[in-house]
């Protein structure tokens, strides 16, 4: 299972996934996790997919700074 993280619900993570949203435990993903990291379930725990969630930082930076160059 992979997916996004959207939220944090006290000690809930609120996972973005292609059919909706699901609720986990805290304690199931890395100290540091962060909301829009990208991050996929391997031997019962998530890890944060490094690449992915940088490559995806990287194209939505790009798509508002484009937004901002359209109305210039």
């Amino acid at each position: 299972m992979e997916g996004i993280v959207d939220r944090f619900e006290e000690d809930k993570v609120v996972l973005e996934i292609e059919e909706g949203t699901l609720i986990f435990d805290r304690t199931l993903f890395p100290e540091g996790i962060k909301e829009g990291d990208m991050v996929k379930y391997i031997d019962n725990k998530f890890i944060v997919k490094e690449k992915e969630t940088e490559e995806r930082k990287q194209y939505i930076d790009n798509l508002f700074n484009s937004l901002i160059d359209d109305k210039k």
